[in-house]
């Protein structure tokens, strides 16, 4: 059970430290004038959503080594999307 709690915290702590408090994997949410699912690779490219405007510079998903592009918008419900890019 310990070892469980251990595993759990350290995917959380993963989680908070590499992406901000990241939303649902697969959710869509209006940035601007587009709409942005959170998490879904296109290509060598992906947009993550957050609640804050804070992102990693780099960060391992999905297998790949994913790098933080610069490019930030606003959503609705107070998110923010950041456009991130793994070498090809």
């Amino acid at each position: 059970m310990f070892k469980k709690l251990l595993t759990v915290g350290a995917l959380a702590t993963a989680l908070i430290g590499g992406v901000g408090t990241a939303s649902a994997a697969g959710a869509t949410y209006k940035c601007g004038d587009r709409y942005i699912t959170d998490r879904l690779i296109v290509g060598n490219s992906m947009w993550v959503v957050n609640p804050y405007n804070n992102f990693a510079n780099v960060f391992k998903y999905s297998g790949s080594t994913w790098y933080f592009k610069g490019h930030v918008t606003a959503c609705d419900g107070d998110k923010w999307a950041g456009y991130y890019e793994r070498p090809r």
